[in-house]
Order: structure tokens, then sequence, then C-alpha cells
């Protein structure tokens, strides 16, 4: 939200400088991201008078202009508005001057004859969205003044972070609430139209089809309206928080939106059926033009306000083609409603339309606004375009709606929360700073635990008040959170103690972050269709999914069952953005399996019907073709280290087993990943290239997949081992392995055979070619023996090598390679 201080200042007063302001509202909740210097400036355009005016000698619809710009030598001009003419004060831009639009005026002949400058319309310098003609103005400033004088400004614009839960944020008085309790001043609430007894009436009756849909509409009438140009300080105001003005019509209803957060919409009454307006949603098929000129299909249950012969606005999103307001419209029915947020959300989401009128009601409307905005609407329509309103309006309201209950505060739980003294006054005044009201309960003194001090009444802007921990939260911001005791109030037994588990996840993040991974914050719902793509057999407990009835973000409905999707699509956006492979990604994030194994700690029955939601890790490197030893693929390679590298890291224990567990994994190429009990908890491998296609991907991807939940994670006990003082004694081997032997094969029979000697060994080479039996690869493996007693001797490291080769030979068929 853009907050004007020229416009704001209007509403309530405070003794700072902008940047003391804004750090003093960031402290307070609002977060001030940037601070704006707004400037409206026309250098090199001049106030001008028009002294000749003739046809021009070869162009019917050009003039040929002389016009006395201050400098003391008359200006020629070619003019081709209709407007032009002799006596006539304008606006000129110079030779030089650069227009909105990056525009630059220079000096040019046009058909044949020079122009040194440009007569400038409204449009031409941004003052108006359309305009017939130039300027004419109406001014005794001398010819040569800068139109600064006229239509130049400056401003100090505050950008506000919002959060969702406070909505009376976006709007000036939002703020100007927030402002008045930091400084001890007092808001002043802009004049609204006040009623006056009267015979007539507005002429239609409203009808609700469901008030939990539209729990109240308000429709407001005004007449004799003259649309024209909004007055000079309305376009100012605007245009600094980045509205465009368009015509005092258009310019009312969002002026008064961005100062008391309450979207409205204006329909032409002539240009409306019947004498009822209807809240209903939409039925099947249901087409509509918007005020952009797109015909839209909508969802069956879109909710719609209606006339007798159909649709004329999305409720709470964007009015429609067929009541839209136009320069000939005189009369209008002003709309202020307050409309279901999830239904507003859900429609702008699905339409793409997401206006500041949707921004505002999808996260609820203040109650008490919806008549209070709209009188204030009447009251700038009366003075800006003339308007005659009409006394009475409708107003349907929800007959069962009750009015939010008041919260009991103790002060005892105030003070053992913040770790203050705050006394019973001290409390009621910044609550009553706030905006709330407050009722003292004669308990105060007390220090009892349960005596209620007062009860707070919370006001209609305030959606986001419901307990009494809600209230202390509001009486330390207006106390100051910089003033709260350094040591805090209240720590509950065992506070700020994290589950081994949790430590283990935050371990394992920062690991790849620091091994050069970058982390994924995915959606915990799946695309339609997506599934599918990843072939689950019908009895994997993936395959089916839970459906949320009604999600708060208004799209997919389905709870993933699987990480995969997210990561590859992922994978996929960076891979097309032209990110330079390898693609490292990680991410832990849960999944939700509702034929998963059921809760047997349950304390309601229902709970048996929750799904099982286990926590995974997944890595994965995307769109590496390189290869590594004897031709295996790089990013296997890579894969397998980083999880025994990760599995070192957490003292965990993980054991990496050739073998087919996942048919969304290329077979032949994937392990099965066991836990110290040798129970499997997940896979590694490349992704079935088939998979990857349904994806749009042609690069490989190799992935991890660990389920956390199924694991220990306690990290196993460390053993303090001397350092010895010896030295080792390393030895190379070539053998000749049969094909299809694998590493982990010799390495434990290695291990097997050599002794407790034997410190280290590691495979270092594979060749096969010249040289090499067909059939057979030579491995170049390094042995490092060391003793803690004393050095080694050769004969004790040959008759270890012995033991060595006489186990391969026997167990695998592997002989040492002849070095002739």
């Amino acid at each position: 939200m853009k907050i004007s201080l020229d416009w704001l200042a209007e509403y309530v007063s405070w003794d700072d400088e902008p940047e003391a302001l804004a750090a003093k509202l960031t402290s307070a909740g609002l977060n001030v991201e940037s601070l704006e210097e707004f400037k409206q400036s026309f250098p090199g355009v001049v106030v001008a008078h028009v002294t000749d005016h003739r046809q021009h000698p070869d162009a019917d619809r050009l003039s040929l202009c002389q016009v006395d710009d201050g400098t003391g030598e008359p200006v020629q001009v070619v003019c081709g508005a209709s407007n032009v003419r002799k006596g006539l004060t304008v606006l000129l831009a110079r030779v030089g001057a650069v227009l909105p639009g990056d525009f630059k005026i220079k000096k040019s002949k046009i058909r044949g004859v020079e122009s040194r400058g440009m007569i400038c319309s409204a449009n031409e310098l941004g003052l108006a969205a359309e305009s017939e003609g130039i300027m004419e103005l109406d001014t005794d400033l001398a010819p040569g003044t800068s139109a600064d004088e006229l239509y130049g400004f400056s401003d100090t614009v505050l950008d506000i972070e919002v959060t969702p839960n406070r909505p009376d944020w976006l709007s000036h008085i939002g703020v100007a609430r927030e402002v008045a309790a930091i400084y001890g001043t007092k808001v002043v609430m802009p004049p609204v139209w006040s009623y006056q007894p009267s015979s007539e009436n507005l002429g239609l009756k409203i009808k609700i089809d469901d008030y939990v849909e539209c729990p109240r509409y308000g429709a407001f009438g005004a007449t004799h309206l003259e649309i024209g140009p909004s007055p000079d300080w309305m376009q100012k105001r605007l245009r600094a928080i980045g509205s465009r003005p368009i015509n005092n019509l258009v310019d009312i209803t969002n002026y008064v939106m961005f100062e008391l957060g309450q979207p409205m919409h204006a329909f032409d009454r002539a240009k409306l059926t019947g004498d009822t307006i209807n809240i209903r949603t939409a039925d099947s098929g249901t087409t509509v033009v918007t005020l952009d000129g797109q015909e839209r299909k909508l969802d069956e249950g879109t909710l719609l306000v209606c006339d007798e012969s159909g649709p004329i606005a999305l409720a709470g999103v964007m009015g429609l083609a067929n009541s839209e307001v136009t320069e000939s419209t005189t009369e209008i029915v002003l709309e202020s409603a307050f409309f279901n947020p999830k239904l507003v959300r859900t429609a702008s989401r699905r339409l793409g339309l997401i206006s500041e009128s949707s921004y505002r009601f999808e996260r609820g409307s203040d109650w008490n606004m919806v008549e209070k905005a709209a009188l204030r609407a009447l009251q700038l329509y009366q003075d800006l375009a003339g308007a005659h309103v009409l006394p009475a309006w409708a107003d349907r309201q929800d007959p069962d709606r009750k009015s939010t209950a008041s919260i009991p505060l103790r002060l005892w739980q105030v003070n053992r929360v913040l770790g203050t003294t705050i006394t019973t006054d001290q409390a009621a005044q910044h609550l009553q700073a706030l905006g709330l009201k407050v009722q003292p309960m004669g308990n105060s003194g007390t220090g009892s635990r349960n005596a209620v001090d007062m009860m707070v009444e919370i006001p209609s802007f305030r959606r986001d008040l419901f307990l009494e921990v809600d209230l202390i939260e509001e009486i330390s911001r207006s106390y100051g959170l910089d003033n709260l005791p350094s040591g805090g109030g209240y720590r509950g037994a065992g506070g700020g103690v994290r589950r081994p588990d949790e430590l283990v996840h935050t371990r394992m993040r920062h690991w790849f972050a620091a091994s050069g991974y970058n982390e994924l914050v995915t959606s915990s719902f799946l695309a339609s269709g997506v599934l599918e793509r990843l072939e689950f057999a019908d009895d994997d407990c993936r395959a089916r999914t839970l459906s949320v009835i009604n999600p708060h973000h208004g799209g997919d409905t389905q709870l993933r069952t699987s990480l995969l999707p997210a990561l590859l699509e992922v994978a996929r956006r960076n891979l097309n953005a032209g990110s330079e492979p390898p693609v490292r990604l990680f991410q832990v994030n849960r999944v939700f399996w509702p034929a998963g194994a059921k809760r047997t700690d349950f304390l309601q029955e229902d709970d048996q019907l929750l799904p099982e939601e286990p926590l995974f890790l997944q890595f994965a490197i995307a769109g590496w073709r390189q290869e590594g030893l004897d031709g295996m693929p790089a990013d296997l390679l890579e894969i397998k280290g980083v999880l025994e590298a990760l599995a070192s890291h957490l003292r965990l224990s993980v054991a990496l087993e050739p073998a087919d567990t996942e048919n969304w994994l290329q077979a032949g190429s994937q392990w099965c990943i066991r836990d110290r009990n040798g129970k499997s908890v997940g896979a590694a491998g490349r992704v079935e290239a088939g998979i990857l296609e349904k994806f749009d991907i042609d690069l490989p991807v190799a992935v991890v997949e660990i389920n956390l939940s199924a694991m220990d994670l306690t990290p196993e006990p460390m053993k303090y081992v001397p350092f010895t003082r010896f030295p080792a004694v390393k030895r190379d081997l070539s053998l000749l392995v049969p094909a299809g032997t694998v590493w982990g094969a010799i390495q434990e029979t290695v291990i097997d055979c050599a002794g407790p000697l034997l410190d280290r060994v590691d495979l270092f080479d594979i060749y096969r070619g010249k040289g090499v039996p067909e059939g057979k690869g030579a491995f170049g493996i390094r042995l490092k023996f060391r003793s803690q007693k004393g050095n080694l001797k050769s004969k004790t490291v040959d008759r270890a090598i012995g033991e060595i080769l006489k186990g391969l030979s026997g167990r695998l068929q592997i002989e040492p390679r002849s070095q002739d």
C-alpha cells in the first residue's frame, strides 16, 4: 500500500521527518519497505499566449501559430488541434523539453514549414487519460512562467507491506490510526453526506440469495451528474500513489477506496433493467463481458451482482460492460457491499483478474465502512460532479449476523507475558489509542490471575483480534517493542527447546545450502492431472489423493502425495530460463497419503481419518550429461557421494543397494536406500526418460528421495579414537575385474580379508581397452595400512595383501593384472 504523506496529513498530525515516521511505523508493525520522493514536474513547458493564428499553407487540418513564450521573440509552432485560436493562453513545450513517454520536442519541418515547439494537450502532459484538443488556460500568469506553477507538485510516499490479517492498513485512514497512536494525536475523519429528508427514493430493492455469500449489500443513488476532469488536488494525490486519474465519476470511487479502504462500484442507472438487484451465484456455462472488453466463461458458483436481465458485475472483482458508466452517464447506482472473501478470492484467481478491489475484499472489508464510504463518495459526487444525492438508499444485511463479542483482559496476564508493570489505566490508554473501546471491570490493583480487569470491544475494522493474547500484542505494539524488558516475560517449561529431529532437519538444510544446492519451497497442492504422469500402481498409497474443500488460496485442491512433480517443474523452468547446468536442488517437505498408515495416538475418532503426513528429503541434479569413471553418469556419482557425505555429517548410517524399487526411476540405474536397521527408506537414481518427457524436460535428472519420517534420526554416538604416532603404508593394486562386478562387492571383500591393519581402501581408476582382456576391466585401488602399536614391516603388509588377493580371486574371480 502506497501512502501519500500530503494526503495522510489531512487526517492526522505528527511532528517528525518522513524518515523518523517511517522508522516508528516499522517498529509498530507496519513495515515501511521504501520512502519515495514523488515529483510531478514539466521542465521546458511554459505558459504561452497565441498571438497569431493562420491556416497552414500546405495542410487543411494544420494551423500556423505565432506564440509569445516570454522570451521577447515570437515562436512559430505548427499545431493540429481544432480548438487553437488567437488570444488563447496555452502550455508550450519548448524545443528540448521531454514529455511523458520519453517524447523529446525537436525543431522540425511539418509539411515544409518550420515548427519550434508544441502546444500541449492534457493527455500529452500526462494530466488526463484522454483529451480533445489543446489545454485552454484561465490564468493571469505571464508568458514564460513554468508549467510547474500550475501543475507541478511534490510529495513523499511510503510503500508499506500489509500483512493479510490487517486489511485496515490498506487505506490512509487505517494508517492514520496507527500514526495517531504513536504520536498521541487524534484522527480527523473526512466529511460525509448528511441525510436530508425527502420523498425521493432509489427505486431499487436488494435480494440476496445466501447471506453467507454476501452478508451485506448497499445501493445508493445520485442523479444529474456532470462528468469531467477531477480537481487538481484529487488528481495529484491519486498520481502520487500510482493510480491514473480518469474522470471525476471514476476517480471518486478510487479516491474513497484508498482513503477509507472500502471498494465501491458505480453502475449506469439507465442501463439497469427492472427494480431489483440480486446477488447470486453463476450457473454452469455463464459467459459475461467484463469492463476490459474480454468475454469470460464463469465457473459455477462465481458470485454475481445481477439485475432482472442478468449479470451486471462480478461481485468484488470487476464490473461488466453492459452497465458501464460513460461520458454520457448522468445517473448512477453506487454499490458498497461486504462480500464473502473466499468467493472473491476464488473468482479473482480463476479469472486472472486481481484488482485493487478484489485485493481488499478477499482480505475482509470493514462492516461499518459499507455505509460510511458510500456517504463519503456521495458527498464528493455532490461537491465535484454537481450530483443530486437521493436521500433514500437500499441496504440489505444478514439478519442473523452477530456482533463481535468483547474480549476479557487480565492485567496480570499482560505483565506476565510482556515482563512489564503496566497499570490498568496505562493498558486502557494503549488500547484506546488504537481505536479499541475499553470498559473497566473495577478489579484494578488486585493482581489476581483470574480477575478480569477490563472488557475490550473490538471495532469492525479490526478483524484480526479474537483472543486475550491478541490484545496483549496490541499493547506491546503501542507500548513499544523496544521498550520491553530485554529478558522478556513469561517463558513456558521447555520453551525454546527443539526436538532432536528438528535439529537434524536444520543441519541438513544448512549443509545442502553450503554445498551449492538451492532449497525449494513449493505448494502443498498438485495441479490436476500431474500425478498421473508418474504412473503409480493402483495399490500404491501415493496414487490416491485427498482434496481440500475450501482451499484458502483459491486454486488447486489436491494435496500432494509426492514431491517429484514440483521438483521437476522447478528444474524445467530453471533450465528453460537459461540456468547453467547442472542445476542442484533440494527440498524438505511433507506429503499427504490418505491411503497411508493411520494414527494410533488419536484423541478423537475423526483423527483416524487424517492422512499420513511423512516428511521427505529430496535432492536432485538436473541437466548434467558428463560421465565419470568407467562411463558412469556424473550425476549418479555425485548424488551417491552427496548422500554418503550427508550421512557422515549427520552421523547417520545409510546403505545404497542396487535395486529397482521405483517405476519413475530408470531400471538398472537406481539404488534402494536402507537405514541402519536394513529398512528401505528411499530410492536414488535417474528419472525415467518417459516421465521427463511428460514434464517437457529433455535433459537427465538424477534424484535422491528419502522418507525422513521412516528413519531413526538419532545421530550415532561419537567415539574418540586417538591419533596414531606411526606412519601409514600405502600400496596400489591393479586388478582384472570381470564385467558386471560392482565396486561395492570389491570393497566389502577387501575390508573383510585385509584384517585390522587396513585403514582405508579407495578406487582411483578404471580402464577398459587395449591390453585388457575382453569382458574385463582394469581397476586401480589404493590401500592404506596403519598400526597403533608401531611401524609396519613390509612382510606384514605383504601378508595382508596376499589375503586380499586370495579373497578377491576366490569370491569374485578377480586376479591381479600383470605389469608386462
